[in-house]
């Protein structure tokens, strides 16, 4: 036997395996698919909505420039190059439209999305655990003022099954002591 055993009970913190893999596993599933809806979003937002990454939109006024072009015949007196202007679309940076402004707003999008459905699933499971928390609490209250007591009765899927069945075992026997 260890010296010490409540030394050795404090770093144990897998005390019942089964139970805190399963629900590990539970919320690990839940955050990775909702890193994975959040890339494949990205990838979407990024690939079709903004023509492949492109991230600013042409203005819809032409700009005149001028383009330095050589003058194939130029006149006695004139320059060998000249000037010819030509109307172009020139992107529009007036706007606050860049890689970081979509993904950011998409982020917390999908972030608020993710924690309602954390939120939901929190719940659901929760009522799992506390449904047989509450039931258990109740009957051993009555064990102990002495009040009639009866079997415990929890829903098939519920947590904490193998408790609940030592704890009916002990309130079987109560009850044939009782008579």
């Amino acid at each position: 036997m260890p010296e010490n055993p409540k030394k050795t009970f404090r770093f144990r913190y897998l005390i019942d395996k089964e139970f805190q893999l399963k629900f590990l596993a539970h919320y690990s599933l839940l955050f990775i698919s909702g890193v994975l809806v959040t890339l494949l979003f990205l990838y979407w937002l990024n690939q079709s909505k903004y023509d492949g990454g492109a991230v600013f939109r042409l203005r819809q006024d032409a700009q005149t420039v001028y383009w330095k072009v050589e003058n194939e015949d130029p006149a006695p007196g004139e320059a060998k190059e000249k000037f010819v202007p030509r109307e172009i679309y020139l992107p529009n940076y007036d706007h606050q439209l860049n890689l970081y402004t979509i993904q950011f707003d998409a982020v917390v999008t999908l972030s608020v999305l993710y924690l309602l459905l954390i939120t939901v699933f929190s719940i659901f499971k929760s009522h799992k655990m506390a449904g047989p928390v509450f039931s258990i609490k109740r009957s051993l209250q009555r064990m102990a003022t002495g009040e009639p007591i009866e079997t415990i009765r929890i829903r098939k899927g519920d947590e904490f099954q193998e408790l609940v069945e030592v704890l009916n075992e002990v309130i079987q026997k109560r009850m044939k002591e009782g008579k």
